[in-house]
């Protein structure tokens, strides 16, 4: 069984990054082979909205978007985890689902799509107190999964975490919650 882990913040190292972690942590017990990926260290260029890939399946930009997706497209797992900017997620996972189009359930001439059904669970974290902030997030995954035909199958919402720090010391149930999903995946 194969699991891709994104990281949808520009930042490698902050709370969206350890929730990942520690779901790939539980879902390492099963041996379960994960690969993660950080959107902000990625090389992902703005849809231009040219359509070429309507014609042809293929997107006329070369970078890592075709890579990403084609690990997704052959897993069993993905997973997304995002932070909330402005409630909603962050411009570069925006951008790589706007990147997306050529692979998406839209797409009649799409050459690249999944061949198994595929399971997402998706992550949101903010600082603020409101959860419908947190629902926004999730939604756009969500959304983002059923272009592809990614099931969702589960969702989690972490508030009141501005920091890393916040996350590690006011938020051990919701932790342990992530990486016991990981376990539970078998």
């Amino acid at each position: 069984m194969k699991a891709v882990c994104i990281v949808g913040s520009a930042r490698n190292n902050g709370s969206s990054n350890y929730l990942i972690d520690m779901i790939i942590k539980g879902m390492a017990e099963n041996g379960i082979e994960s690969k993660k990926y950080c959107v902000g260290d990625m090389n992902i260029k703005y849809c231009l909205g040219c359509k070429k890939c309507y014609t042809d399946g293929k997107c006329v930009q070369n970078d890592d978007v075709y890579k990403i997706v084609s690990d997704i497209l052959s897993s069993d797992y993905v997973v997304i985890a995002a932070p909330s900017y402005w409630a909603d997620v962050p411009g570069k996972l925006k951008v790589f689902f706007d990147r997306n189009t050529p692979f998406g359930d839209t797409n009649t001439n799409r050459i690249l799509m999944a061949e198994k059904k595929i399971k997402g669970i998706a992550i949101a974290v903010r600082a603020g107190v409101r959860q419908a902030e947190n629902d926004l997030i999730l939604n756009s995954i969500e959304h983002y999964f059923g272009h592809l035909g990614i099931e969702t199958v589960k969702k989690f919402s972490v508030l009141q975490t501005n920091t890393l720090d916040d996350l590690l010391t006011n938020h051990k149930d919701e932790i342990n919650e992530i990486y016991e999903a990981g376990k539970s995946i078998k």
